[in-house]
């Protein structure tokens, strides 16, 4: 069998950030030996055990909110029924809060080979308006830390676009994270969702965010920069020293396979997708009695799939092969979406030569209207894929 990736969520937070709308929770540090026996439980009962796994990845939430001994135990499970191949990238995110040179070595020991520090930003007056626990001194040390610790392969999650932040606040922190020659940048803009405390404060009128051209002035600087500074920009948000690109986040981008576990992780096998019990109590309960963990599940049509695939694929800047889609999904992509992508090639947004579309430099400032675009028409019941001639 091919080797799959396979994704750990950790749902555990000392303190939510004002910004965060994802499956995390703070005050529940009671459930977390459950919630390690309930993953390894979740690992060992799945059908695809065995399989082996080229990446591995423990997001959250918090993983380095786990004790040294409760990452082990995670590790071991993996390790167990997902034979690590040669050469995997293991991955952990870790908050600058919860991490130093200790935390660190101990999880080199255990097999994780590549680290994610959230930074988001070395500015203590914004790291305090998003509700981060750690200082900018503090985010600079961690990352110190990690290299002290042995890790070769350091990523540093970046936010921009946050309330109050302008051109030049953004500027330092770059700069700064240059300064630290991580092997990898990730550079996110800020996005408010529904059911935050940004969302209700913006609402309100108590926060005021940076407007649609200063973000664009934001992330049209740091391409420059990073750029200039040896980094190959592969992704939308994502900037890598050559030869360390996200394995584990390439394969999401082109639609591969992997699995999730812990409460609502999601997975993705055979053109199913299905998430876990999101509730950390529920799900832990569910693994305990036996019960159905998933709590939602849908497996896509053709159609839609081909659709998913060109929404994401679209976002690495090596675009997409539509040869390699015709084959894939059995159809004729340039039948189908011609008009598209004639109509977008010329408005200046896309790139089309041979089998391969990809983004222009104006198509990354507009990246989610291109990507409307290609998956409408393609996920339209009234259209079937045509047959490859």
């Amino acid at each position: 069998m091919e080797p799959i990736s396979i994704y750990v969520h950790v749902p555990f937070c000392e303190r939510r950030c004002a910004y965060c709308d994802f499956n995390t929770f703070a005050g529940l540090g009671r459930l977390t030996d459950a919630y390690v026996a309930a993953v390894a439980a979740e690992m060992a009962g799945s059908p695809e055990r065995g399989r082996s796994a080229d990446t591995v990845f423990f997001g959250g939430g918090t993983p380095t909110y786990l004790t040294t001994a409760q990452l082990q135990k995670l590790m071991d499970a993996v390790s167990q029924h997902f034979p690590l191949r040669a050469g995997a990238e293991v991955t952990s995110e870790a908050n600058p809060g919860s991490s130093d040179v200790q935390r660190f070595q101990a999880m080199r020991k255990m097999g994780f080979n590549r680290v994610s520090i959230g930074v988001q930003s070395f500015d203590d007056g914004l790291l305090r308006r998003l509700g981060r626990i750690h200082s900018g001194r503090e985010a600079h040390d961690a990352v110190l830390a990690a290299r002290k610790a042995g890790f070769a392969n350091v990523n540093i999650d970046l936010m921009f676009g946050l309330p109050g932040q302008s051109l030049e606040d953004w500027k330092d922190t770059l700069e700064h994270a240059i300064a630290l020659n991580p092997e990898h940048l990730s550079t996110y803009a800020l996005t408010i969702e529904p059911g935050t405390p940004f969302y209700r404060a913006a609402a309100e009128g108590r926060l005021h965010f940076p407007d649609e051209e200063l973000q664009n002035d934001m992330y049209e600087w740091a391409m420059d920069r990073l750029s200039r500074a040896g980094y190959e920009h592969y992704e939308i948000s994502n900037f890598a020293r050559p030869g360390y690109r996200c394995r584990h986040n390439v394969n999401y981008w082109r639609n591969g396979e992997y699995l999730g576990f812990g409460p609502g992780a999601v997975s993705y096998l055979r053109g199913c997708r299905w998430k876990s019990e999101p509730n950390p109590a529920s799900y832990i309960t569910k693994v305990r009695t036996g019960g159905d963990t998933i709590s939602e599940r849908e497996c896509l049509p053709p159609l839609q799939a081909l659709g998913e695939t060109l929404m994401v694929g679209i976002r690495l800047l090596d675009g997409v092969n539509l040869g390699e889609l015709n084959r894939r999904f059995e159809c004729d992509v340039p039948h189908m979406l011609g008009d598209t992508l004639l109509r977008l090639q010329r408005d200046g947004l896309l790139e089309w030569e041979g089998e391969r579309i990809r983004l222009t430099h104006k198509g990354l400032l507009f990246a989610d209207d291109v990507a409307c675009a290609l998956v409408m028409p393609s996920t339209d019941k009234e259209r079937e894929p045509l047959p490859v001639s």
